[in-house]
């Protein structure tokens, strides 16, 4: 699933803003990102903030 934030956090503390998350959709395990480049098909605008400091 392609779901695009304002903001990620990675677990180092490295932030990226305007990104696109593949986020895969049985474990909810980010796969990849790369910078929203405008509008892209199948990605669902989420906004926000998505932290993943604390993750496992």
């Amino acid at each position: 699933m392609l779901r695009a934030y304002h903001r990620l956090i990675m677990p180092d503390g490295q932030e990226h803003t305007m990104v696109v998350c593949h986020i895969d959709d049985a474990t909810g395990v980010l796969i990849d990102y790369h910078p929203l480049q405008g509008e892209e098909p199948f990605v669902e605008w989420i906004g926000g903030t998505l932290d993943l400091k604390n993750m496992p």
